[in-house]
């Protein structure tokens, strides 16, 4: 779960995007020499960074969301105690949350690009039987992905925000979209996220425990029985470690079934608590800030700069203030849900927006141009390198030889993040150099399309 020009980002939700209107008929893509190139920047880099936050599921199982507690390898211990520290506080910073944001707004704006293109090329019912059908395969992918290889898939909550919400709101202004998108990223994405991690509840179950403490000799019958209740507890996670790690080192037929119930569970965890608001928040925003060129880097550089100072003066204190009081509280639970997810989605939504508006002003003033076309790259695999890096996380963790779910140092985690992003690089530039598409984004188009769509690079050019 811990995470889509099309926009969707790691999912390419659309054919290439383009700067004018292709000729031809609505049942083909854009000509591959139409891109977006900062739609391509974004989504790599949001596909790259997403994999510091799925990690955390890849490689072993953690006391609390994002933060490196009750792991079967201790961290904030010995000689790496400080990088432990610094990879935390900077993965909050920049990265959690904010990837996976990123990728929602990308998603959202795509359904503004692709409806648009196929609009000015055929009638509107035409091109809403394409929009429905590439979503609805994109559905089919998204079940296929978390329910077979990896329960934190997110492809099918964004199928399903773009089969149900997000094609009435294509036509709406950019006012509009920018003030519905921000009052439900904000309202409800909070309402979601303290429902997703339990706030009232594990705030009231903390002052209860507080206070039996505090009663001593004096305690009542009730408050023994909590005490005790909490110490049973304590005392069997040993046991519930080692099951865990048992069932997280299984091969890919035997884990199957714990991957289906989890996935499920998740999905019910995402939907029931309405967390998925978040998501479809930063979608109708995106929508929004693709209308305004916002996305396509047309906007003045002063509102890209106005932008990320206020975007960190919000969510830089949030995330340092909340970190500093849960470590002095002991990274306790408590400490969590009221200082890090009560205002979590405040400041996710304040460093996407930061971290967007930094990433395009790189693209405009053309500095690091390999670097930047290297992340174009992994962009415009999206899809591909999604499930990808899903393939070889689970070998590497889970379904191979080595069975390193719960054996590796924290920091080490990271080690394993570097190795796939150079993959992930290496991998993309070396297939765009034959291949116009990934090829799942080549078959996500041949399917949308009903029709074989050309992928050599030669085929197009001729």
């Amino acid at each position: 779960m811990k995470d889509m020009r099309s926009a969707s980002t790691l999912i390419e939700t659309l054919p290439p995007g383009t700067t004018e209107e292709v000729a031809g008929p609505a049942e083909t893509p854009v000509q591959q020499t139409h891109r977006l190139p900062s739609l391509d920047v974004l989504r790599g880099f949001a596909l790259l960074g997403i994999l510091m936050i799925n990690v955390e599921a890849f490689a072993g199982p953690e006391g609390l969301w994002g933060i490196p507690v009750g792991l079967p390898m201790p961290a904030f211990t010995g000689w790496h105690s400080g990088l432990d520290y610094v990879i935390v506080v900077l993965k909050w910073m920049f990265i959690e949350g904010k990837m996976r944001s990123m990728f929602s707004m990308l998603f959202g704006a795509g359904v503004v690009l692709l409806t648009e293109r196929l609009e000015r090329r055929s009638s509107a019912a035409r091109s809403a039987m394409i929009y429905y059908r590439r979503n609805l395969w994109l559905l089919v992918f998204g079940l296929c992905h978390g329910f077979l290889l990896w329960f934190g898939d997110i492809l099918v909550d964004y199928s399903v925000m773009a089969l149900v919400v997000l094609y009435p709101l294509r036509r709406l202004g950019t006012r509009t979209l920018l003030i519905l998108g921000l009052t439900v990223w904000l309202v409800g994405g909070t309402f979601g996220s303290t429902r997703v991690f339990d706030v009232a509840n594990t705030l009231h179950a903390d002052a209860e425990l507080t206070a039996a403490k505090a009663a001593g000799p004096s305690a009542t019958a009730a408050q023994r029985a909590l005490l005790q209740a909490a110490e049973d507890q304590r005392r069997a996670s040993g046991g519930m470690m080692q099951e865990t790690l048992r069932q997280g080192r299984l091969g890919f037929l035997a884990g199957l079934p714990g991957r289906i119930a989890t996935e499920r569970t998740i999905l019910n965890l995402k939907f029931g608590s309405f967390w998925i608001l978040e998501w479809l928040g930063a979608m109708i925003t995106g929508m929004g800030l693709y209308k305004s060129g916002f996305l396509i880097n047309k906007r003045p550089v002063q509102e890209y700069l106005r932008l990320a100072i206020a975007g960190y003066a919000i969510a830089l204190p949030l995330v340092l203030v909340g970190l500093w009081n849960l470590y002095k509280a002991g990274l306790t639970n408590a400490a969590f849900a009221r200082w890090i997810a009560i205002p979590y989605t405040t400041e996710v939504m304040a460093g996407t927006l930061a971290n967007a508006s930094i990433l395009l002003l790189i693209v405009r003033i053309g500095r690091l141009r390999r670097t930047i076309r290297a992340v174009a790259a992994v962009g415009r695999t999206a899809f591909s390198n999604y499930i990808l890096t899903t393939l070889l996380c689970q070998s590497l963790f889970a379904w191979g030889p080595w069975k390193l779910y719960g054996r590796l140092e924290y920091y080490q985690w990271y080690v394993i993040v570097a190795g796939v992003w150079i993959i992930n690089l290496l991998a993309s530039y070396l297939w765009l150099r034959v291949f116009a598409f990934g090829p799942l984004e080549w078959l996500w188009r041949s399917l949308t399309y009903w029709k074989r769509q050309p992928i050599l690079l030669e085929e197009i050019q001729n």
